[in-house]
């Protein structure tokens, strides 16, 4: 839990909104959306709820606002930037990006997948989402690998299927712990990407 702040005049708008977003970040990870209230979120972040509203106007903003902060897109397109040589190297980066972060964020990907519907109402108006966001980024590598000749495919679908695997293989490793390929994710990302280039059938 973050620990809450004393306000002083040399608090900015900008400094507020981040303690904020962080102490709402905070609490969804232990209570999820539907369960984070605004008051125990400005309770966190050391303001009160007038504060929390002034700056953004109600719960479900706030809850976008935690998205769109804690989504990768930006840093994914910048990483995918600087990638050169073989492909297998280029995938196993990317690979390791998303797992990084899919494991960083892992409550808040299982609160997001029990409250399906509720976020579903909260981002109603959006056409914006984490997931599609950074879906978008891997799909413009695919795109590019597919027309280099170097992978064969549907951008989307190569897309999709990459991200599942690293995704799967992040959601599961408590019900495994005594698998490789879910305590070493080193081995399992080389293993995803072996299998995603390569297949399993015997040649």
């Amino acid at each position: 839990m973050i620990e809450a702040q004393k306000h002083t005049d040399k608090v900015t708008p900008e400094e507020t909104r981040d303690r904020i977003v962080l102490a709402a970040r905070d609490v969804i990870k232990r209570k999820g959306k539907r369960g984070a209230t605004t008051r125990e979120i400005a309770d966190v972040a050391g303001v009160n709820e007038a504060t929390l509203f002034r700056h953004f106007g109600n719960k479900d903003a706030l809850i976008i606002a935690v998205a769109k902060r804690s989504c990768p897109d930006g840093q994914l397109r910048d990483l995918i930037a600087t990638l050169e040589g073989p492909i297998e190297a280029q995938l196993l980066t990317i690979a390791r990006s998303m797992n990084d972060h899919m494991e960083s964020m892992s409550d808040m990907i299982r609160w997001s997948l029990v409250e399906t519907d509720y976020e579903n109402s909260v981002f109603a108006r959006e056409t914006w989402r984490p997931q599609t966001a950074v879906r978008s980024a891997v799909v413009e590598f695919m795109e590019k690998k597919v027309a280099d000749g170097s992978l064969r495919g549907n951008p989307v679908d190569l897309a999709e299927f990459f991200m599942g695997m690293i995704f799967a293989r992040v959601m599961a490793r408590g019900k495994f712990p005594d698998s490789r390929i879910y305590s070493d994710s080193e081995y399992a990302l080389s293993y995803i990407i072996d299998v995603f280039l390569n297949g399993v059938r015997s040649k």
